[in-house]
């Protein structure tokens, strides 16, 4: 009994310790937040399971996928908390709470599947390539493909959609430029 006794006080002198670690980076580096509930979310971090591949886009009518922007560090120097990890095909959020004494912090996470999640270290063009690439061919059959971002203000939809764009743009004029279509006449006729 002692022996558990003096395990729990190293663990919890060694909780405040990282604690105070933690506190003192953050305010070097100008981030403002709750230091306890930023370890706990790692912590969950920890659990999650490793990303499946993407799935491509040709062989699903309608396909979801989540991208998940980077946090500014505007919003970190606010107090925002990073609380959402991606891990394809899953976005789980980390809800921060305090149970009903107001005092003890807990995270409750809520998983959410889609067709695709991408993480915030993934480029457009991993999105482009697994997401919007794979249908190029349903265009030049004549097919119709819509594509289209829906988001909060400020969540990284008009970023992704004009990287996208440009990939279009070019795998477009590459294929055309292939097939021998050099004049914006014949590009017009042809689409």
């Amino acid at each position: 009994m002692k022996q558990k006794r003096e395990e729990r006080r190293k663990k919890i002198e060694d909780h405040k310790k990282t604690k105070q670690e933690r506190e003192a980076e953050n305010e070097r580096n100008g981030i403002v937040g709750d230091v306890e509930f930023e370890m706990m979310i790692e912590q969950q971090r920890e659990k999650v399971n490793p990303p499946y591949e993407h799935l491509t886009a040709e062989n699903l009518r309608i396909a979801v996928c989540v991208r998940k922007r980077p946090i500014f560090p505007k919003e970190l120097a606010t107090g925002e908390l990073d609380c959402v990890t991606a891990s394809n095909p899953f976005i789980k959020i980390h809800e921060c709470k305090l149970k009903i004494d107001g005092i003890t912090k807990f995270i409750e996470n809520h998983e959410f599947s889609f067709d695709n999640a991408f993480h915030e270290g993934e480029s457009s063009e991993a999105f482009y390539l697994s997401a919007i690439r794979p249908l190029m061919n349903i265009l030049f059959d004549h097919g119709i493909v819509t594509c289209f971002a829906y988001g909060q203000t400020g969540s990284g939809k008009t970023f992704t959609m004009n990287e996208i764009e440009n990939f279009v743009v070019k795998d477009l004029f590459d294929f055309l430029s292939q097939q021998g279509f050099f004049n914006i006449g014949k590009i017009f006729r042809f689409l």
